[in-house]
């Protein structure tokens, strides 16, 4: 019995942690303590958070400062950021980050603003970049190895929608550029911004290594038992000769 204890522990172990954790409410400094391992909505794996260098002359709003919100499932991933700085007079702020998700086929890419508020000719905007089937270098823009790249704008009131058709890849590299800007003499607030991703859902599933191993151990505990309970019936079996 401790030795099955001790075999069910392990198995229990291992499966905690090798699953990619599914992807929960946080800021974007919590995404980026994920690391490459990221996390998951529905088959989709959305990894390796990173804030980037900022445009000359804006400051920085604080990856703590940006909730991250994950809706949807397998075909219709979405992350929601939201923020609620405001620019005053002669401020302009600045998040630039980039990030990864893999898994289905990606068909479509969607950029929404909203929430967001401006006096005098202050503004808000959000630029994507993405990158498929390849990945950016370090300033976010140079570097992709994929089939197509592109980009997405949205500007509160004047835009506040932007979508592309995507050509199927199963890698996304992805670069948002939030910025809050007083325009020197008014203010501005930020909103939520919306990365939305259409997704044709995988054909086939092929076991990770980790399935394969979870398979055996299961195979194995239900073969002790098959042998406990067989050495058991012999030890309480009363035989006459």
């Amino acid at each position: 019995m401790k030795n099955l204890l001790l075999l069910g522990a392990s198995l229990f172990c291992f499966q905690t942690l090798s699953a990619t954790p599914v992807c929960m409410t946080g800021t974007l400094a919590s995404y980026e303590s994920l690391g490459a391992g990221g996390c998951t909505i529905g088959a989709n794996t959305l990894a390796s958070f990173t804030t980037l260098a900022l445009t000359f002359g804006t400051a920085a709003i604080a990856p703590g400062a940006i909730t991250i919100t994950p809706v949807g499932g397998t075909t219709n991933p979405e992350l929601m950021f939201t923020l609620s700085q405001t620019a005053s007079t002669n401020q302009t702020l600045e998040a630039i980050f980039d990030y990864m998700i893999s898994g289905p086929a990606y068909t479509e890419t969607t950029l929404t603003l909203s929430g967001s508020s401006e006096t005098g000719n202050g503004d808000v905007t959000d630029t994507q970049n993405f990158c498929e089937g390849g990945s950016f270098g370090p300033d976010g823009v140079d570097g992709c190895t994929g089939p197509a790249n592109g980009a997405l704008i949205t500007d509160d009131g004047v835009q506040n929608m932007d979508q592309k058709t995507l050509a199927s890849p199963h890698l996304l590299s992805v670069t948002d550029d939030i910025i809050v800007d007083s325009g020197g003499v008014g203010t501005a607030s930020g909103g939520t911004f919306v990365d939305q991703f259409s997704a044709t859902p995988l054909t086939t599933a092929t076991p990770e290594p980790a399935t394969y191993l979870l398979l055996s151990l299961g195979t194995a505990v239900a073969v002790f038992l098959r042998r406990e309970n067989a050495t058991k019936g012999e030890e309480d079996c009363t035989c006459v000769r």
